[in-house]
Order: structure tokens, then C-alpha cells, then sequence
């Protein structure tokens, strides 16, 4: 289940980064074309409708592994290694969608696909907010990190930029205290 979870939560960010990609190269790329009239019928809304399920089905898959780390017994630090590394793999998109959202922010005929990344990206962070969570109550558990810790934590692991660094601190801590022991 951590792995399902941990490469959707990486999938759904990188299938928001393609598409912008494809609705500019719809009409440069045969298979592109081909896929915007096949399957997505030359409709923008059918691939974001797609998207957004898909954002639900991970959502749904997110709480059930939170629920699921407070009974079963997941290793805090192997925990707090795969959330590291899902928000690290996970830096490139943020950055491609970043300057996809200001380039159409300058142009007014655009601005509304600004928003709708901004929208998407706030669902996929908290996403990962939730696989962070999980990673942090285990933490907590294994006194690896305090109950206050835990929770402000967990709280920045819901703020754009913040998230990478607060998953970084958390394995390292779950780093010091295994080698100390």
C-alpha cells in the first residue's frame, strides 16, 4: 500500500505538468492530436475530469494509509525516507508547472489556466500532506520526534516549499536517533 500510494502521489503531480504540455502541442504531435480527438473528444474538461478522479482515488488511498499506519507497525524511518524522496522527485514538476502558471498569468486570455494549476497543486500537496502525516505519526510513535514536533510538522507539510524541507528534517532526525541507537 506505501508504494501505491507514495508513486500515485508522484504520478498526479507529473500527469497536471502534461497538461499544459499537451494542449500546446496538441496540433504539433500526431499522437497528441490523435489522443486530444480520440480520447479526450476536443475537450480540455475530459482529461481534467479524468484528473481530478484520479486526485479522488488517491485521496480515498491516502487516508486509508494514514488509518492504516496508526495500527500496523510501518518503520518510522523507512517512512520518513519515502516521503523525503516522493516530495524530492516531485521538485521538477512544481517548478515546470510554477512557470507554466506565470507565463500564463502575464498574458489576460490565459490567466484562468493559472488558476486551475494553482488549484491542482494545492490537491497534490495535500496529498503528499497526508503521506506526511502518516510518515510523522510514526515517527512520534517510535519517539523519534515530541507530540508538538509531530503536529507542527505535520502542519507545514501542507505549505508549498516548506513541505521538502520539513521531509528532510524528519528523516534526518529518524537518521540520528536509529544511529544512536
Amino acid at each position: 500500500m506505501k508504494k501505491i500510494v507514495a508513486i500515485g502521489n508522484t504520478v498526479f503531480i507529473y500527469l497536471i505538468a502534461i497538461l499544459p504540455v499537451m494542449l500546446i502541442a496538441s496540433d504539433k504531435s500526431e499522437i497528441i492530436t490523435w489522443i486530444w480527438k480520440h480520447l479526450f473528444h476536443n475537450s480540455v474538461f475530459v482529461p481534467l475530469i479524468l484528473l481530478l478522479l484520479f486526485g479522488a482515488v488517491m485521496y480515498i488511498l491516502n487516508i486509508i494509509f494514514m488509518i492504516q499506519t496508526r495500527n500496523d507497525c510501518f518503520h518510522a524511518t523507512d517512512l520518513a525516507r519515502t516521503n523525503m524522496i516522493v516530495k524530492l522527485i516531485q521538485i521538477p514538476a512544481y517548478i515546470f508547472i510554477f512557470i507554466i502558471g506565470i507565463l500564463c498569468m502575464v498574458m489576460i486570455f490565459t490567466i484562468g489556466i493559472s488558476f486551475v494549476l494553482m488549484l491542482l497543486d494545492a490537491l497534490s500537496i495535500g496529498l503528499t500532506g497526508l503521506f506526511s502525516i502518516a510518515a510523522f505519526q510514526n515517527l512520534n510513535r517510535e519517539g523519534m520526534i515530541t507530540k508538538k514536533a509531530q503536529f507542527i510538522y505535520s502542519i507545514a507539510s501542507f505549505l508549498f516549499c516548506v513541505d521538502v524541507i520539513i521531509a528532510i528534517i524528519g528523516y534526518r532526525k529518524s537518521l540520528s536517533v536509529t544511529t544512536l541507537s
